[in-house]
């Protein structure tokens, strides 16, 4: 493991500080239960970053004494860059000249998911453990796919490490496994469906890539990242039915007991980029988030839509857009097939566009947490719930 670098601790610590009259100063939602925290962060224990890389996901998780995790790895060649980027530079990360990635993981084999993987490993990181869906018979052979799985060291794409492999690291990853970061293994990232896998309801679906039909969206790795009383949920581009005829597996999740204390979570990065095939009001009803996260930019796709922002807005919750994703013809988000979302208007003070990484920094007990961006910075408790609704 490597040494805890106390420079880099206050160097943190003086960050905090400056932002801190930024956070008493910040009005956010029209709600009292959601008034800022008083007292400080102090020394950070799990920090995590949703990289700004347009309509794709890469997810930095990073303790302090270096330990690394990736979700995901963006789209383009200039994704990886930025992440390798981010890892060799003190300045941003805060650690310090990182060279390996101790676990990675691939929650689907979109290319906004797998697409800047070569490039980081070309620029010399070293990843020690990757978990993925598995093999998939829709994408053997196809070259960004083939590209993934070099990189991966599984050349011959069989999840089996040859003797022409000698930098193997590829796993195919199960419900319930748990993985853990930091010096006394204080960070825990356990997966809690994959495939449609939940192991807890018997509605669970088959969703096994080795079938060459099946969508993987729906069977995305969900992974439940925790720190003392602090949650952040991901689950790729997973699916729901509110909206779009999807596979519910969200709706599994919810009903299968994986997330404990009622569902709830402090932080989501929000599914499949904010489109309307995730992100259903039950999840954001259950879940009751203080933070969501949507890792976008403007596109054809026209995501998020509308809808999502509405019904996050609509539970007390703050939305953060990396990229910017408003309609430059009509200076607005974008409508969704629903009429639910007729009329909405977003809150300049709910939700924040084009705000670029956005960091999620942990108190290292997990009792508390703060959401930097461009333009926001909020310290909250994740002892006691702060969204509370009335029945």
């Amino acid at each position: 493991m490597k040494k805890i670098h106390l420079i880099t601790i206050a160097f943190v610590a003086f960050v905090l500080v400056c932002y801190s009259s930024f956070v008493e100063g910040f009005d956010g939602l029209e709600s009292t239960t959601l008034s800022p925290v008083e007292d400080s962060l102090g020394e950070w224990g799990l920090k995590i970053v949703v990289l700004d890389v347009g309509q794709a996901d890469a997810i930095l998780v990073m303790t302090p004494n270096g330990d690394v995790c990736l979700i995901d790895s963006g789209k383009y060649k200039s994704d990886g860059n930025k992440i390798a980027d981010f890892l060799s530079s003190k300045t941003l990360n805060g650690i310090g000249n990182i060279k390996v990635i101790d676990i990675l993981y691939t929650t689907h084999y979109d290319l906004d998911h797998i697409g800047g993987l070569p490039q980081l490993v070309e620029r010399g990181i070293r990843v020690r453990k990757a978990f993925d869906q598995g093999l998939s018979k829709k994408r053997h052979g196809k070259s960004k796919y083939a590209q993934y799985v070099k990189a991966v060291g599984d050349i011959n794409d069989n999840m089996v490490q040859d003797d022409n492999e000698p930098n193997f690291v590829r796993h195919k990853i199960h419900y319930g496994n748990t993985e853990y970061l930091g010096l006394e293994d204080q960070v825990e990232i356990q997966c809690v469906s994959v495939r449609g896998d939940t192991k807890g309801t018997n509605h669970d679906i088959d969703l096994d890539p080795t079938n060459v039909n099946i969508d993987e969206n729906p069977g995305s790795i969900a992974l439940l990242i925790k720190l003392g009383e602090f949650e952040f949920y991901t689950a790729g581009d997973q699916s729901d039915n509110d909206w779009k005829q999807e596979p519910a597996v969200e709706e599994m999740v919810l009903n299968s007991g994986a997330i404990a204390d009622g569902n709830d979570i402090d932080v989501i990065k929000v599914n499949h980029h904010g489109s309307d095939t995730s992100t259903s009001s039950n999840l954001v009803r259950q879940m009751d988030p203080e933070v969501a996260i949507v890792s976008s930019k403007r596109t054809d796709d026209h995501i998020p839509k509308k809808i999502v922002l509405k019904q996050f807005q609509d539970n007390d919750c703050y939305v953060l857009i990396t990229g910017d994703v408003v309609d430059p013809d009509t200076q607005d988000y974008y409508d969704a097939i629903t009429p639910l979302d007729n009329g909405f208007v977003a809150l300049e003070s709910a939700v924040f566009n084009n705000q670029g990484n956005v960091t999620v920094l942990v108190s290292g007990d997990g009792s508390k947490y703060t959401i930097i961006s461009d333009s926001f910075a909020r310290t909250f408790s994740a002892v006691d719930a702060q969204n509370v609704h009335q029945q």
